[in-house]
């Protein structure tokens, strides 16, 4: 018994160094600031000719805790090209061994095109696993041919932050027919093997640790290793291409997807020729045309074959006045040029993220589509996809960023208009009354510019409670409070909103016996202050900056006598600036003045925990408080 019992336990082991799924067989410092491991990820990809290629993907996978299962990955997405041969899944405890195997048959497929989608072909795979304990290791793979080949799969062999990494593996052959272009980008940090010859792309990653995530920490974009690779000669939904560099890529694309959609119904021409007649000034015509696409037409997706990346013609959009981003760009665009005007179709990576365009390597790139209009030194962007975002104003989803502008000539990285500092301001001011039990009113008007008008401009088309909502949410730092109206003055011309808003609330104050303990900074309250770190690791961003002035005339009660007022406050730093100061304007009249100024930019770790003390000092400062005597 003892002998067989001694080769059972031989036969386990071996199983378990086969798959080396075990918990056990993972270094100790792979598990260190991890949320999960990664114990192989291997791409192999075969390319025979410009249209026809096989790739597939393995990927092992162990989750240590429920925060790393946003790495599974469980996704195979396919199409009418696209077609999955193989796929598979098995799921392991944290001995290693199977508790589930998903064939499939029991894989989930579902649409991978969302509700504003008019028609598309894309779909995915998906299984779902439900753990009851932690850890556990997903294994997972499938392999898919493709005729396109203008998106090659990428190496990024690391995931993101809290994953490690024990083996990651990249294999692509190419046809010695094909010409082709890589290019490596954050390998300095990293040991990587690279076995890639004429006509093979191989590259090896093999224990990386997790870095852990630290506040205010760039995109783990910025940081992570990644491979690209791109053919000269490539196939797209039935379309072939050619490209070595973005001037081709672009004149490849102007010829390809956009050449001959822009003719517009001659009746579409007279009736714009009309609704210009009178207006000499350019710039004015260019916002009567975007005007006319915002009100007579509506987004609609359209991710069906080729359609994914050319736009629908414009005649076809102006007949059924809807169209996605590229359909309403390329619209905007030909009505543009029926008017003498001319503009550009341009290809953008999309997102509050900003991803640029990689300058030096031209590749099918983007996910966006916008419209620029040269305007001498000024260029005009145009977001041609909202009824509601005013003329020349594109928010955080694509400011300042490498973009790809479409030319008859050729491909032009533009970069776009950025909302920086200042230019992203908010000013309130204002009376407020305390009573003598501690209750306030006020009378507030907001005004914001740039990106603060994008964040509260949403509020103007809300409902009376969801209106409450939003200001009882924003104002979070008072109980209780109260809404007793608000009016807008919505200026898009100027891209500037002001709020006329009346508040009231209880029990402000903080009573002390007979006295009461009184905070002049009731709606600015800055709470942030960023984490400790006894040894930070990266950067810090502050991502664009911003201008807050505040000047509040707080009248008190006649019962109370102010006690001793603060200093005024000035602080200087290389991230911004902050003043503060409260002056007695008369014997129960306070003036309340505050502005702050926030820099945008990448700071070196160093300068991380003078960053944060400046932070410390606002909110402290932020937070003062008077007393008053009855």
């Amino acid at each position: 018994m003892r002998f067989f019992l001694l080769l059972s336990l031989i036969f386990t082991t071996v199983l378990s160094a086969q798959t080396n799924y075990s918990i056990l067989s993972i270094n100790d410092s792979l598990k260190e600031n991890a949320n999960a491991v990664v114990r192989l990820d291997e791409t192999i990809v075969e390319i025979t000719a410009k249209n026809k290629m096989e790739v597939t993907n393995h990927r092992v996978i162990t989750i240590l805790k429920k925060a790393g299962e946003s790495s599974i990955n469980p996704y195979a997405f396919y199409s009418s090209k696209t077609k999955i041969t193989d796929i598979l899944a098995h799921v392991y405890n944290e001995q290693g061994e199977e508790i589930e195997k998903i064939k499939r048959k029991d894989f989930i497929d579902i649409s991978a095109v969302d509700g504003g989608t008019l028609y598309g072909d894309s779909r995915v795979k998906v299984f779902r696993y439900t753990p009851t304990s932690y850890p556990y290791t997903v294994d997972f793979s499938y392999t898919y041919t493709t005729p396109n080949t203008a998106f090659l799969p990428r190496w990024m062999p690391i995931d993101d932050y809290m994953v490690s990494v024990e083996k990651s593996v990249f294999n692509m052959q190419i046809a010695e027919s094909l010409k082709w272009r890589k290019k490596e980008k954050n390998f300095d940090n990293y040991v990587i093997i690279n076995r890639s010859s004429e006509s093979l792309v191989s590259y090896e990653m093999n224990q990386i640790p997790a870095q852990k995530r630290e506040a205010l920490s760039p995109s783990f974009y910025y940081y992570e290793p990644q491979l690209m690779v791109a053919l000269e000669e490539f196939h797209l939904e039935g379309v072939d291409g050619f490209a070595t560099d973005w001037e081709s890529m672009g004149n490849w694309q102007y010829n390809s997807l956009l050449s001959n959609r822009d003719k517009l119904p001659e009746s579409t021409v007279s009736l714009m020729k009309e609704k210009l007649t009178g207006i000499t000034d350019r710039e004015e015509k260019i916002k009567k045309v975007y005007e006319y696409v915002q009100n007579n037409t509506r987004y609609i997706s359209v991710q069906l074959g080729i359609g994914g990346w050319q736009p629908i013609s414009a005649e076809e959009v102006d007949r059924v006045k809807y169209g996605d981003c590229k359909g309403l760009t390329n619209y905007t665009k030909a009505l543009l040029k029926s008017q003498g005007i001319e503009s550009f179709y341009s290809v953008v990576h999309a997102g509050q993220t900003k991803l640029d365009m990689e300058k030096d390597f031209a590749i099918m790139q983007g996910n966006h589509v916008i419209l620029n209009v040269p305007n001498e030194e000024n260029d005009i962007w145009l977001e041609c996809t909202s009824q509601k975002i005013p003329f020349g104003f594109l928010s955080d989803f694509t400011d300042d960023r490498d973009v790809l502008v479409v030319t008859p000539e050729g491909g032009k990285i533009k970069h776009t208009q950025s909302y920086l500092n200042d230019e992203n301001s908010q000013i309130t001011t204002g009376d407020l009354v305390l009573d003598n039990v501690g209750d306030i009113k006020a009378n507030l008007e907001i005004k914001t510019y740039g990106l603060q008008y994008d964040k509260h401009s949403q509020v103007v088309t809300m409902s009376g409670k969801d209106q409450n909502d939003y200001y009882t949410e924003y104002w979070n730092n008072i109980n209780a409070l109260e809404l007793e109206g608000v009016v807008f003055d919505h200026d898009k011309k100027n891209v500037y909103l002001s709020e006329k808003i009346k508040v009231s609330a209880q029990s402000y104050v903080t009573k002390i016996g007979d006295n009461l303990l009184f905070k002049p900074n009731a709606f600015n309250v800055s709470k942030y202050v960023p984490s400790r770190y006894t040894d930070r690791k990266l950067s810090f961003e502050i991502d664009r900056g911003y201008t807050d002035s505040d000047e509040i005339s707080i009248k008190l009660p006649v019962d109370f006598k102010l006690g001793k007022l603060p200093d005024p406050v000035v602080i200087t730093s290389e991230f911004g600036n902050y003043e503060m100061a409260i002056q007695l304007i008369d014997k129960n009249r306070l003036k309340y003045t505050r502005k702050i100024q926030l820099k945008n930019g990448l700071y070196d770790k160093s300068k991380y925990d003078d960053y944060r003390n400046f932070r410390k000092k606002v909110k402290k400062y932020d937070n003062i408080k008077i007393v008053l005597n009855r």
